[in-house]
């Protein structure tokens, strides 16, 4: 074997062992060798350059036993390493979280930046990350990489499309890298949160997705598409714009559907028929609640449009699930049972279930950019993992 075959080998072996050890909750090396195939004395030259760098932590002797009656050592994936921070920029807040790389949340913020121009928002974030700089949280290395959620389209690195805010001229992740030398990555705000279900498995243990679509209906509509493990961008980061997606109007004008069902639109809507300025979701559901006849037609156009969109959507990609993030489920969760009814009745030929990650509403897109970083830091991007909450 040439020399350039065998240092491929063994970095392929050591991405091995380092993906076995961050998702057990406890190993061995003995156990390693078994479940990896690799010989013993493979995992010992792989276990030693790991430890050296701090990847492992020890969790003292197990219950089990090694040739000749010794209790093994165990061990795992050090969870004290280092630790990323993340970004979820929306129209009107900015949240941020600082994760651990094994997936455990240290601390989070948010902020309201309600009226605020780009450069000031960004200043906001370049602010908090001097502050986190010098921290370490308990960690060995401190902060390793840094995600930013997006609501808008994201090719190269670079924000090439946003509803919100002009990004012409502004290298984000330039601007963010500077503060703190780590990888930055920008990405759309729902395809994190796609990778938020798929990397936390926040769904019943017992299924296993690697065909799923987060559905985001927020300011505006997107889908984070998983296909077969991986992340589905389409041609310069444009896939699943599915709030773009059209309908003709009674006056035959295009209308798109982030244009009626997105929370923005829906509480624009609400103002207008209640003859008000503005609202926000605490109004709208507050007349939900006390069944005002204005919010109780547009609850039913609302339901009917999600059924429509998540059917039209699953025919398209027959996912094994499709997930609806959307706070007007979150607080109002019976709404989640009528979309479904209705979905049904449009008599789906797939057999994909829909679901509503309750869990993960206002973090999805904070730790799937956080589990982005996290394997890009460790160059184990394209490997099965399984981060912890």
């Amino acid at each position: 074997m040439k020399k350039t075959d065998q240092i491929t080998m063994r970095d392929h072996n050591q991405r091995l062992v380092l993906q076995a050890l961050f998702n057990a909750k406890e190993t061995s090396r003995a156990q390693l060798a078994v479940d990896l195939e690799l010989h013993k004395s493979t995992i010992s030259s792989i276990y030693r350059d790991l430890d050296d760098i701090g990847f492992i932590e020890d969790l003292g002797e197990g219950d089990t036993t090694e040739t000749g009656g010794r209790k093994a050592k165990m061990i795992r994936f050090n969870r004290n390493y280092g630790f990323v921070v993340a970004f979820d920029m929306g129209r009107h807040h900015l949240r941020m979280a600082q994760v651990r790389l094994s997936g455990e949340v240290i601390a989070t913020d948010e902020f309201d930046v309600d009226g605020l121009t780009l450069k000031q928002v960004v200043d906001l974030m370049m602010k908090n990350l001097h502050r986190i700089k010098p921290q370490k949280y308990g960690t060995q290395e401190g902060v390793m990489g840094i995600a930013v959620g997006v609501h808008g389209v994201v090719d190269q690195n670079q924000v090439t499309y946003s509803p919100f805010f002009d990004y012409s001229g502004i290298d984000l992740a330039d601007l963010l890298g500077q503060v703190i030398s780590v990888p930055v990555l920008l990405e759309n705000e729902a395809n994190y949160a796609a990778v938020y279900i798929r990397d936390y498995h926040d769904y019943r243990q017992l299924d296993q997705y690697d065909n799923l679509i987060a559905l985001n209906i927020h300011y505006g509509i997107g889908a984070g598409i998983i296909i077969d493990g991986q992340l589905y961008r389409g041609l310069a980061g444009r896939a699943g714009e599915v709030g773009r997606s059209i309908v003709w109007s009674q006056n035959k004008e295009i209308v798109r559907m982030e244009d009626l069902y997105s929370e923005d639109a829906m509480l624009k809507r609400l103002a207008e028929a209640l003859g008000k300025k503005e609202v926000v979701r605490a109004d709208f559901v507050a007349c939900a609640s006390h069944n005002a006849p204005e919010t109780t037609a547009l609850i039913d156009d609302w339901v009917r449009g999600i059924a429509q969109m998540a059917y039209d959507i699953i025919q398209t990609y027959a996912p094994q699930a499709l997930f609806i993030h959307s706070r007007f489920i979150a607080e109002m969760p019976e709404l989640l049972g009528r979309v479904i009814e209705v979905y049904q009745d449009l008599n789906p030929t797939c057999q994909s279930e829909l679901l509503f990650a309750n869990h993960s509403v206002y973090q999805a897109t904070l730790l799937g950019g956080a589990a982005s970083v996290t394997r890009h830091v460790l160059d184990l991007e394209d490997v099965d993992l399984k981060f912890s909450h």
